[in-house]
């Protein structure tokens, strides 16, 4: 009979409800349908998550308890660490833009605070830079890009990451300042970079795009410099002092 109640509730979608039934007391018929109805809340809820995290595009989950805040990361003043990992920068529509040498913990920061935003329902996107302008491109050449750029705009944060690595087309960097601009006071973004902005030019390939592109983004963001040897490194010269 127990076999045939499982069925029926994932015949009728209430699979948080047939994995855990069992484990509900029964006091009252009140206080047992509850019981059950929260069961299977919780697990919509969690199936709901699991659903934007993977939507969001992340290449590896990262998470606040695993990153190390050390003295050779600079946060602007007034800005602090709780303010950034408390998602307090959403509200208000601001940027975080995190500059500095690459392995010291940029990418780390940025997907381990889209991935909250993402624990806590919000709509996230994290690309590449790179990734995201070929996208763009692809979308472009086929007739999609306003159905694409429509579904970025239910997004609440974006996250590009590694602006620097890669010089960029020029039709494929006109598409990413499109992109940049719609978010301007609309949605936050996270960006990377290992390139000041005074370089940034070398990956736009064009000096009024890239004026206007910067200009944007600062007016509504906090800068963060990460300094110092990379992390990636000193992890591997550890290793090897262990070995």
């Amino acid at each position: 009979m127990s076999e045939e109640i499982e069925l029926m509730m994932r015949q009728v979608k209430l699979g948080g409800m047939a994995k855990e039934w069992r484990s509900v007391q029964f006091v009252n018929t009140e206080q047992y349908v509850t019981d059950l109805l929260k069961l299977e809340l919780k697990e919509r809820e969690a199936n709901r998550i699991n659903r934007m995290v993977k939507t969001a595009g992340f290449r590896v989950l990262k998470t606040l308890d695993d990153f190390v805040w050390t003295s050779a990361i600079e946060l602007p003043s007034g800005l602090t660490a709780e303010y950034m990992e408390e998602l307090q920068f959403l509200e208000p529509k601001e940027n975080l833009i995190f500059m500095g040498t690459v392995g010291t913990g940029k990418t780390h920061l940025a997907t381990a605070i889209a991935l909250k935003a993402c624990q806590e329902g919000r709509r996230v996107r994290f690309y590449t830079a790179a990734s995201l302008a070929n996208i763009l491109l692809e979308k472009n050449n086929k007739g999609t890009l306003n159905n694409y750029l429509s579904t970025l705009k239910k997004v609440e944060l974006i996250v590009l990451d590694e602006i620097g690595f890669v010089p960029l087309h020029k039709d494929a960097a006109e598409l990413l300042f499109q992109v940049i601009s719609d978010c301007y006071e609309r949605k936050s973004l996270i960006i990377t970079s290992n390139l000041e902005f005074s370089q940034w030019n070398t990956v736009f390939g064009d000096n009024r795009l890239t004026a206007a592109l910067v200009d944007r983004l600062i007016h509504h963001s906090h800068i963060v410099i990460f300094s110092g040897e990379s992390y990636r490194l000193t992890q591997s010269m550890q290793r090897q002092r262990t070995r």
